[in-house]
């Protein structure tokens, strides 16, 4: 009979995920995405609702916003963003081949439309509502 394999072991075994944020980077294992604290960054004339400058999305600009984690993506449509979460299973995203890809299971997404290329996601990634004003990217509640 094979032996069971206890939780602290798997856990000690590496078998456990961890995400956590610390000092602007979300960091799973080895997989890091690094990540602006826009709060702390925000120029002293920019409104509230300021994410980066519209030059910082090139191609990709990862931010952290109070509660929100997210991602800027420059396509041929313009500036997109996105909670930068992945929907099967949490795990963060970063720009790889023009694609944006899970650091944890490699879901693939679109980075124009958001939609999922490659599982194992099936829903896309949650678009956030932006505006582009005098080269500032606002969020847009």
């Amino acid at each position: 009979m094979p032996a069971k394999l206890m939780r602290r072991e798997a856990l000690a075994a590496g078998g456990g995920a961890c995400l956590c944020l610390v000092g602007g980077l979300l960091t799973q294992g080895c997989a890091r995405v690094e990540a602006v604290d826009v709060e702390a960054a925000r120029p002293p004339n920019a409104p509230r609702n300021f994410i980066a400058m519209e030059d910082q999305a090139k191609p990709s600009f990862h931010f952290v916003k109070g509660k929100v984690k997210g991602v800027l993506v420059r396509t041929d449509k313009g500036i997109i963003g996105y909670v930068n979460r992945c929907t099967h299973m949490g795990g963060p995203t970063t720009l790889r081949e023009g694609r944006l890809v899970c650091l944890w299971h490699g879901s693939v997404y679109d980075p124009a439309t958001g939609s999922v290329l490659k599982g194992p996601a099936k829903r896309a990634l949650t678009p956030l509502k932006l505006e582009v004003k005098d080269g500032m990217v606002l969020l847009v509640a």
